[in-house]
Protein backbone atom coordinates (compact mmCIF):
# COMPACT_ATOMS: atom_id res chain seq x y z
CA UNK A 1 0.00 0.00 0.00
CA UNK A 2 1.15 3.51 -0.81
CA UNK A 3 1.39 5.86 2.16
CA UNK A 4 1.98 9.58 2.57
CA UNK A 5 2.99 11.02 5.93
CA UNK A 6 1.67 14.59 6.19
CA UNK A 7 3.67 16.88 8.48
CA UNK A 8 2.23 20.37 9.12
CA UNK A 9 4.90 22.84 10.18
CA UNK A 10 5.14 26.40 11.42
CA UNK A 11 8.42 27.71 12.82
CA UNK A 12 10.00 24.28 13.28
CA UNK A 13 13.56 25.07 12.13
CA UNK A 14 14.97 23.68 15.37
CA UNK A 15 13.40 20.26 14.79
CA UNK A 16 12.59 19.65 11.16
CA UNK A 17 15.94 18.55 9.72
CA UNK A 18 16.76 16.08 12.48
CA UNK A 19 13.18 14.82 12.55
CA UNK A 20 13.04 14.21 8.79
CA UNK A 21 16.33 12.31 8.91
CA UNK A 22 15.08 10.17 11.82
CA UNK A 23 11.78 9.50 10.07
CA UNK A 24 13.51 8.60 6.81
CA UNK A 25 15.73 6.10 8.59
CA UNK A 26 12.65 4.44 10.05
CA UNK A 27 10.55 4.28 6.88
CA UNK A 28 13.49 2.82 4.97
CA UNK A 29 13.13 -0.17 7.32
CA UNK A 30 9.43 -0.51 6.54
CA UNK A 31 9.35 -2.70 3.44
CA UNK A 32 5.64 -3.49 3.26
CA UNK A 33 4.54 0.09 2.57
CA UNK A 34 5.64 2.53 -0.11
CA UNK A 35 6.02 5.64 2.06
CA UNK A 36 6.74 9.24 1.17
CA UNK A 37 6.63 12.45 3.24
CA UNK A 38 4.79 15.70 2.58
CA UNK A 39 5.74 18.71 4.70
CA UNK A 40 3.00 21.36 4.68
CA UNK A 41 4.59 24.60 5.78
CA UNK A 42 2.53 27.70 6.55
CA UNK A 43 5.24 30.04 5.22
CA UNK A 44 7.21 29.87 8.48
CA UNK A 45 9.18 33.11 8.94
CA UNK A 46 12.02 31.18 10.61
CA UNK A 47 13.04 29.45 7.36
CA UNK A 48 11.59 25.99 8.02
CA UNK A 49 10.79 25.55 4.32
CA UNK A 50 14.39 26.27 3.30
CA UNK A 51 15.62 23.49 5.56
CA UNK A 52 13.05 21.10 4.07
CA UNK A 53 14.23 22.01 0.56
CA UNK A 54 17.79 21.15 1.57
CA UNK A 55 16.69 17.72 2.79
CA UNK A 56 14.67 17.23 -0.41
CA UNK A 57 17.84 17.66 -2.44
CA UNK A 58 19.20 14.46 -0.95
CA UNK A 59 16.02 12.39 -0.75
CA UNK A 60 13.16 12.12 -3.27
CA UNK A 61 10.82 10.74 -0.59
CA UNK A 62 10.52 14.23 0.94
CA UNK A 63 8.12 16.76 -0.60
CA UNK A 64 7.10 20.30 0.33
CA UNK A 65 3.79 22.16 0.02
CA UNK A 66 3.76 25.84 0.91
CA UNK A 67 0.35 26.57 2.37
CA UNK A 68 -1.04 30.09 2.70
CA UNK A 69 -3.91 29.32 5.10
CA UNK A 70 -2.88 29.40 8.76
CA UNK A 71 -3.98 26.71 11.20
CA UNK A 72 -3.42 23.01 11.85
CA UNK A 73 -6.73 21.92 10.37
CA UNK A 74 -6.31 23.96 7.21
CA UNK A 75 -2.77 22.64 6.79
CA UNK A 76 -3.94 19.04 7.02
CA UNK A 77 -6.78 19.62 4.57
CA UNK A 78 -4.40 21.20 2.07
CA UNK A 79 -1.91 18.37 2.62
CA UNK A 80 -4.50 15.62 2.22
CA UNK A 81 -5.76 17.10 -1.03
CA UNK A 82 -2.30 17.60 -2.45
CA UNK A 83 -1.23 14.09 -1.50
CA UNK A 84 -4.33 12.47 -3.01
CA UNK A 85 -4.00 14.42 -6.25
CA UNK A 86 -0.25 13.97 -6.68
CA UNK A 87 0.72 10.70 -4.96
CA UNK A 88 -2.51 8.62 -4.98
CA UNK A 89 -1.85 7.10 -1.53
CA UNK A 90 -3.92 4.31 -0.02
CA UNK A 91 -3.14 5.62 3.47
CA UNK A 92 -2.49 9.08 4.91
CA UNK A 93 -0.66 9.56 8.20
CA UNK A 94 -0.93 12.56 10.51
CA UNK A 95 2.12 13.24 12.63
CA UNK A 96 3.91 16.05 14.48
CA UNK A 97 7.40 17.06 13.40
CA UNK A 98 8.78 17.97 16.85
CA UNK A 99 9.61 14.42 18.08
CA UNK A 100 6.40 14.27 20.16
CA UNK A 101 5.50 11.12 18.23
CA UNK A 102 7.81 8.13 18.11
CA UNK A 103 8.68 7.31 14.49
CA UNK A 104 8.88 3.61 15.38
CA UNK A 105 5.10 3.64 15.92
CA UNK A 106 4.45 4.47 12.25
CA UNK A 107 4.73 0.80 11.33
CA UNK A 108 2.31 -0.21 14.10
CA UNK A 109 -0.31 2.22 12.81
CA UNK A 110 0.14 0.90 9.28
CA UNK A 111 -0.11 -2.69 10.49
CA UNK A 112 -3.43 -1.84 12.16
CA UNK A 113 -4.71 -0.60 8.80
CA UNK A 114 -3.44 -3.70 7.01
CA UNK A 115 -5.35 -5.83 9.53
CA UNK A 116 -8.65 -4.17 8.68
CA UNK A 117 -8.88 -0.80 10.43
CA UNK A 118 -9.91 2.26 8.44
CA UNK A 119 -8.62 4.69 11.06
CA UNK A 120 -5.71 3.88 13.40
CA UNK A 121 -4.98 6.20 16.34
CA UNK A 122 -1.79 6.53 18.33
CA UNK A 123 -3.54 6.59 21.68
CA UNK A 124 -2.29 8.13 24.92
CA UNK A 125 -5.30 6.98 26.93
CA UNK A 126 -5.39 3.22 26.52
CA UNK A 127 -3.32 0.70 28.46
CA UNK A 128 0.33 1.16 27.54
CA UNK A 129 -0.08 4.80 26.47
CA UNK A 130 0.94 7.90 28.40
CA UNK A 131 1.37 11.66 28.54
CA UNK A 132 4.49 13.32 30.05
CA UNK A 133 4.60 12.96 33.83
CA UNK A 134 6.31 16.36 34.18
CA UNK A 135 3.58 18.33 32.42
CA UNK A 136 2.12 21.15 34.47
CA UNK A 137 -1.21 20.28 36.10
CA UNK A 138 -3.13 22.68 33.84
CA UNK A 139 -1.77 21.00 30.72
CA UNK A 140 -2.57 17.52 32.03
CA UNK A 141 -6.13 18.62 32.79
CA UNK A 142 -6.49 20.31 29.41
CA UNK A 143 -5.37 17.17 27.60
CA UNK A 144 -7.25 14.58 29.67
CA UNK A 145 -10.52 16.42 30.18
CA UNK A 146 -10.50 17.95 26.71
CA UNK A 147 -10.44 14.42 25.39
CA UNK A 148 -13.23 13.33 27.77
CA UNK A 149 -15.20 16.39 26.67
CA UNK A 150 -14.94 15.27 23.05
CA UNK A 151 -15.98 11.71 23.86
CA UNK A 152 -19.07 12.75 25.82
CA UNK A 153 -20.25 15.87 24.01
CA UNK A 154 -19.37 14.83 20.44
CA UNK A 155 -20.59 11.29 21.03
CA UNK A 156 -17.29 9.49 20.37
CA UNK A 157 -17.87 7.22 23.36
CA UNK A 158 -16.01 4.12 22.23
CA UNK A 159 -12.78 5.93 21.38
CA UNK A 160 -10.32 6.57 24.20
CA UNK A 161 -8.18 9.23 22.49
CA UNK A 162 -10.23 11.53 20.25
CA UNK A 163 -7.65 14.30 20.04
CA UNK A 164 -4.41 12.49 19.25
CA UNK A 165 -2.47 14.00 16.36
CA UNK A 166 -0.78 10.71 15.42
CA UNK A 167 -3.02 8.71 13.06
CA UNK A 168 -3.23 6.60 9.93
CA UNK A 169 -6.36 6.94 7.80
CA UNK A 170 -7.43 5.04 4.72
CA UNK A 171 -7.83 7.40 1.78
CA UNK A 172 -11.05 5.69 0.70
CA UNK A 173 -12.73 6.93 3.88
CA UNK A 174 -11.42 10.48 3.50
CA UNK A 175 -12.72 10.67 -0.06
CA UNK A 176 -16.25 10.22 1.30
CA UNK A 177 -15.94 13.41 3.39
CA UNK A 178 -16.40 17.01 2.28
CA UNK A 179 -13.28 18.48 3.83
CA UNK A 180 -14.52 22.04 3.20
CA UNK A 181 -17.35 21.50 5.68
CA UNK A 182 -15.22 20.43 8.64
CA UNK A 183 -15.25 23.99 10.07
CA UNK A 184 -12.01 23.38 11.95
CA UNK A 185 -9.07 25.73 11.53
CA UNK A 186 -7.08 24.55 14.53
CA UNK A 187 -6.72 21.51 16.74
CA UNK A 188 -10.41 20.65 16.76
CA UNK A 189 -9.72 19.25 13.28
CA UNK A 190 -8.61 16.05 15.01
CA UNK A 191 -12.00 15.56 16.63
CA UNK A 192 -13.97 16.68 13.58
CA UNK A 193 -12.25 14.40 11.07
CA UNK A 194 -12.59 11.45 13.45
CA UNK A 195 -16.29 12.20 13.89
CA UNK A 196 -16.87 12.37 10.13
CA UNK A 197 -15.01 9.12 9.51
CA UNK A 198 -16.97 7.25 12.17
CA UNK A 199 -20.19 8.61 10.70
CA UNK A 200 -19.13 6.95 7.45
CA UNK A 201 -18.72 3.65 9.29
CA UNK A 202 -14.95 3.69 9.69
CA UNK A 203 -13.50 0.89 11.81
CA UNK A 204 -11.22 2.50 14.42
CA UNK A 205 -8.20 0.88 16.09
CA UNK A 206 -6.10 2.40 18.87
CA UNK A 207 -2.39 1.71 19.34
CA UNK A 208 -0.74 2.76 22.64
CA UNK A 209 1.86 5.52 22.40
CA UNK A 210 3.93 7.51 24.86
CA UNK A 211 3.48 11.16 23.98
CA UNK A 212 6.82 12.96 24.37
CA UNK A 213 6.92 16.68 25.10
CA UNK A 214 8.93 18.75 22.66
CA UNK A 215 12.35 19.93 23.83
CA UNK A 216 12.84 22.57 21.11
CA UNK A 217 10.47 25.22 19.79
CA UNK A 218 7.08 26.25 21.17
CA UNK A 219 3.66 24.62 21.25
CA UNK A 220 1.15 26.25 18.87
CA UNK A 221 -1.91 25.53 21.02
CA UNK A 222 -3.68 28.75 22.01
CA UNK A 223 -6.90 29.99 23.61
CA UNK A 224 -8.61 30.25 20.21
CA UNK A 225 -7.95 26.55 19.58
CA UNK A 226 -9.53 25.59 22.91
CA UNK A 227 -12.62 27.72 22.29
CA UNK A 228 -13.02 26.38 18.75
CA UNK A 229 -12.70 22.85 20.08
CA UNK A 230 -15.46 23.37 22.65
CA UNK A 231 -17.82 25.03 20.15
CA UNK A 232 -17.26 22.28 17.60
CA UNK A 233 -17.97 19.60 20.21
CA UNK A 234 -21.45 21.03 20.75
CA UNK A 235 -22.01 21.43 17.00
CA UNK A 236 -21.25 17.74 16.51
CA UNK A 237 -23.64 16.88 19.37
CA UNK A 238 -26.39 18.85 17.63
CA UNK A 239 -25.73 16.92 14.44
CA UNK A 240 -26.15 13.63 16.28
CA UNK A 241 -29.45 14.82 17.74
CA UNK A 242 -30.63 15.98 14.31
CA UNK A 243 -29.70 12.62 12.79
CA UNK A 244 -31.91 10.85 15.35
CA UNK A 245 -34.95 12.89 14.33
CA UNK A 246 -34.20 12.65 10.61
CA UNK A 247 -34.08 8.86 10.85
Amino acid sequence: MKTTIVLPTYNEKENIEDFLKTLLEEINLTNDFNINILVVDDYSPDGTADIVKKVMGNNPKVNLLLNNTRGLGKAYIAGFRYAIENFSPDILIEMDSDFSHDVKKVKELLNAISKGADFAIGSRYIKGGSIPSDWALIRKLNSKYGNIFARIIAGLYSIKDCTSGFRAIKTDILKQIDLDKLNANGYSFQMNILFECTQKGAKVAEIPIDFIDRTKGKSKLGLYDILEFMVNSFILRLRLIKNVFVK
